[in-house]
């Protein structure tokens, strides 16, 4: 009788830090995604993404619009659940999709030639265009002014 005693009072102690683990994951999940609802994260989030874009565009890095893009697709993500769960999107939203969009659409057009290069590069300046217009308005949205948010449709344009 004691031997069951035992055994379940070292179930019990296993089992304390996996659920206090659990916890942790739990809280930062929610942590996580409280703060991709508010704009001004999701503005800090994507001006920074802005740098990374133009600077790939500079070094003609791929890879790293590519990465950048995937970084930026989980703020859409958190956008379009908010959106199913009846909740609006922000323009800061908006200027995430447009930058991702923008961003794929130049790494596809470097790793292509020709015509298929052209139109690529073309629909990027559309897309980049479209940040533009979304980050001020995402800048009206959280009172703030921060530049023209040109950037990367110069480096578009340049190469």
């Amino acid at each position: 009788m004691r031997g069951t005693k035992t055994r379940r009072t070292l179930q019990r102690l296993a089992f304390g830090p996996a659920a206090f683990t659990l916890i942790l994951c739990a809280t930062a999940a929610a942590a996580s995604a409280e703060t991709a609802t508010r704009p001004e994260d999701v503005f800090r989030k994507v001006s920074s993404a802005e740098s990374v874009v133009v600077r790939a565009l500079g070094r003609r890095d791929s890879d790293t619009l590519a990465k950048t893009a995937g970084e930026l697709g989980q703020l859409i993500e958190a956008a379009l659940k908010r959106r199913e769960g009846g909740q609006e999107t922000t323009a800061c939203d908006m200027a995430a999709h447009s930058l991702a969009f923008a961003a794929v659409s130049a790494a596809e057009g470097l790793a292509n030639k020709g015509e298929a290069q052209r139109i690529l590069f073309q629909d990027a300046v559309s897309a980049a265009t479209d940040f533009r217009q979304d980050m001020r308005t995402c800048e009206k949205l959280i009172r703030r002014n921060t530049g023209s948010h040109t950037s990367v449709e110069k480096a578009l344009r340049a190469l």
